[in-house]
Parts: C-alpha cells; sequence; structure tokens
C-alpha cells in the first residue's frame, strides 16, 4: 500500500521489533498524516473538530501528536547577531522569570530564575541565579505553565546537558538543538499519561542503517508535574477536572487538543482546549455510545463538514473518520 500524505517522515520509517526492521504499517503512518493536517488547519486559523472511531485506542494518539509537533513547530533559535534577546529579557521583571538559557555554540544549558539582564564590562548578558551569561552565547526561554517560577526561587541555577538521540537525521521539522533545547505546547493530549507514556517507548528509524529512536523523541511529552522539562506536548490527566486546565492550556496556546478515549471526548470536549480537536473513540469502550452523542451534538453547530485531502482519502481498514468546521473559524 502508497505510504500516506508526506507531510511527516514517519510514512518513511522503519518500525523496530527486536532484531527486525519492517515497514511502520500504513495505518500508524495515516494518523500521523492525519494530525500534520489538523495542525496545518490550525496555523491557518481553521477551528474545528475531527473525529476518529477505531476498534481500540492504543497509539492513536502518539502517532496523531507526532505528525501535530512535526507541521506546527516553528525554530527559536537563531544563533547569528540579530537573535540576541537581551533587549527583550531587559523588560522583564527582575527575579521574576524562570528561564532555561539555551547556548548558541553547544549543547549544555542552564535553567534558574533572572535576576536580570545586565551588561559587564561592555557586555550584554544575563544574571541567572547568581551567575553571568553572555547575551551572544545563550538565547533565552522563558519558562511558563506547567512550569511554576516559584519552584525556582531560592534554588541554585541548574547545569543540564540538551540530549539529541542519535538517529534522528531526517526525522526532526528543525535543527536538533532548537527541537530538544527549547519547549513550546504544540499539542495537548488528554489521556491517561502512563499508557500513553509507554506507546512513546515504541522504536522507530529513518533507514536501516541508523539508529532507532523513539516516538517519544519526536512527540517530546511532559506531564504537568514535570518540572523544568523540555517538551513540544503536554499530557493531561483525563480523570480530572476540564475546568482546573482549560484556562492554563489555553494560555500556551496549542495548536491542536488530542481527547485520547471515548471517556475523555465525552468529558473534556467542551473544553475546547486548542482551535483543532481531534477525538480518538474506541467502539469496544462502555462510553462509546455518549462520546459519540456528544460528537454529533457538536457537529449540528458546525459550519459545514470538511472533506478528508486526496492523500488521506484511502482510510485505513476498521477506522472511521468525520471532520467538521466549527464556528469561529475561517471559511
Amino acid at each position: 500500500m502508497e505510504s500516506a500524505g508526506g507531510r511527516t517522515p514517519l510514512g518513511r520509517t522503519l518500525l523496530c521489533t527486536d532484531n527486525l526492521r519492517v515497514r511502520l504499517p500504513y495505518w500508524a503512518a495515516w494518523f500521523s498524516e492525519l494530525g500534520a493536517w489538523a495542525g496545518h488547519m490550525a496555523m491557518e486559523g481553521m477551528h474545528g473538530v475531527i473525529a476518529l472511531s477505531a476498534p481500540a485506542r492504543e497509539y492513536a494518539s502518539v502517532l496523531v501528536g507526532c505528525g501535530v509537533v512535526h507541521a506546527t513547530f516553528r525554530p527559536q533559535l537563531n544563533a547569528s547577531s540579530a537573535g540576541s534577546q537581551f533587549s527583550n529579557a531587559a523588560k522583564l521583571a527582575p527575579g521574576r522569570h524562570a528561564v532555561r538559557l539555551v547556548p548558541v555554540q553547544n549543547r549544555t544549558a542552564f535553567v534558574g530564575i533572572l535576576n536580570q539582564a545586565v551588561s559587564k564590562h561592555n557586555r550584554e548578558g544575563f544574571n541567572v541565579s547568581g551567575g553571568w551569561f553572555p547575551a551572544d552565547r545563550y538565547r533565552i526561554d522563558v519558562l511558563q505553565w506547567p512550569d511554576d517560577p516559584k519552584d525556582f526561587v531560592g534554588q541554585s541555577r541548574v547545569r543540564e546537558e540538551i540530549s539529541v538521540p542519535e538517529g534522528t537525521t531526517g526525522l526532526l521539522p528543525g535543527p536538533a538543538v532548537d527541537f530538544y533545547g527549547f519547549s513550546s505546547l504544540h499539542c495537548a493530549i488528554v489521556c491517561s499519561s502512563s499508557a500513553v507514556q509507554q506507546e512513546c517507548e515504541v522504536l522507530v528509524a529513518a533507514t536501516n542503517k541508523e539508529q532507532p529512536v523513539s516516538l517519544g523523541s519526536l512527540l517530546r511529552p511532559r506531564t504537568v508535574h514535570d518540572t523544568a522539562r523540555q517538551f513540544r506536548s503536554v499530557l493531561l490527566p483525563s480523570r480530572e477536572d476540564p475546568d482546573d486546565y482549560r484556562g492554563l492550556v489555553r494560555s500556551r496556546k496549542p495548536k491542536v487538543a488530542v481527547l485520547d478515549g471515548a471517556a475523555t471526548v465525552s468529558r473534556w470536549l467542551g473544553a475546547a482546549l486548542a482551535p483543532l480537536t481531534v477525538g480518538v473513540i474506541e467502539r469496544t469502550a462502555p462510553s462509546a455510545e455518549a462520546a459519540a452523542d456528544a460528537l454529533d451534538r457538536h457537529r449540528a453547530r458546525s459550519l459545514r463538514d470538511l472533506p478528508l485531502p486526496v492523500d488521506l482519502a484511502q482510510v485505513p481498514a476498521g477506522i472511521e473518520v468525520l471532520a467538521w468546521q466549527s464556528r469561529g473559524g475561517t471559511a
């Protein structure tokens, strides 16, 4: 069967199982391409819902999320002299912001409280948790939710090495230090965190010779309880109250929210965490009918149904999909 789309590299990867490497199944590549399609629509200002019905929920959200991250990534690391962030840092209130200093020339970063942006010996720099760092060698990533600056006040700065897995060549949407050094919330996944984290351990490889990398290396997930961990997606606990997270998630402006499982769709669909929502319903779940009803009510208020792109029209066996544009989106 032909590879789906071409928006993401997963359709060209190999699934690594024990001592074997086989082509990633079409359905897996299709899910990642669907996520990329959702991401592209969100980037264009579209609001809507993509409803997926499948025999089981396993791996769907991880693969959709990988597609979203790949499609919505935008570079943050500008290593040129024009990329200095000293002026912007000088506008931040002293001692109130936790930051990560991302290096321009190596992979050693530092995390701490930005005390001030100050010139020293006629050279611009950042005072972070008592240490001075030249502005021409570091870029600043201000840590926002799910990090809390209070966790870093009074603490020593933390030195960390930006870990770039081997085997990512050709699989990332941008430079590796940029992708792994900075954080941005491209995709919010409401799920059972333990299940999704386990699914993230699946290994793929760009070629027969490249080192395998985990799906998690492409999704870059973190939970809301992790501290100072770089991320490109956040895992939200599906059993908690959506009202406790709605404002926090929206403040980070994710492009796509993925609701993992029928029960999650039923509880979280109304939260509208992002412009585009992908709901995954496993048909065997006790709450599948309730989730389908919630989606039907949402669709009844929509502006129009959205056709699948031609390259996604060959829906994998056992999968059903509907998409529609919600009010507030563009035509």
